[in-house]
């Protein structure tokens, strides 16, 4: 049996797509309701779990409803751009992650380490924005440290324990 997908039904990555399959229609000349559609995404899914990289809400929200999409990761610079973004609900993040560093790091009379500050903020805002995508997606979510730390073993494991 031949396989016969036209260019026109394959949708790539788009979560709205559903696969309609008919095994016993191959003509590639036959209507397309009778081809089998299906998008590169779902074709991913069917081999692998899928994880996806973002830290914009609504973007994982749209392809994690579509049931292919089990995990979720993000990273500083995703955490960033949503922190960023003008959003309430991420502006809402920002506040609380900001608070929270100055209540663990700074004295009355100011911060005595700016960037220890700076960086439990930041680590603060990629735990909020983590607690918004476990509600979205059914496994696991993850988060990177930051990218300074990236040759450093100790480091990372320090700060990733910081986080936990």
């Amino acid at each position: 049996a031949t396989l016969s997908i036209r260019p026109a039904t394959v949708a790539a990555f788009t979560p709205h797509s559903h696969s309609t399959i008919n095994k016993h229609n191959t003509n590639p000349r036959s209507s397309s309701s009778t081809f089998l559609q299906i998008s590169a995404l779902e074709s991913l899914a069917d081999i692998t779990t899928l994880s996806i990289d973002s830290g914009d809400i609504d973007t994982v929200s749209k392809y994690a409803q579509t049931g292919l999409i089990t995990d979720a990761t993000t990273n500083p610079l995703f955490v960033s751009q949503a922190g960023a973004n003008g959003d309430a609900r991420y502006e809402a993040m920002v506040a609380e992650a900001v608070t929270y560093a100055k209540r663990t790091t700074c004295a009355e009379d100011g911060c005595p380490v700016p960037e220890e500050t700076l960086n439990k903020a930041v680590d603060r805002l990629a735990v909020n924005l983590g607690k918004e995508l476990v509600g979205l997606v059914p496994g696991r979510v993850s988060t990177e440290v930051d990218i300074r730390l990236s040759y450093d073993t100790d480091a990372s494991v320090e700060r990733a324990r910081s986080i936990i």
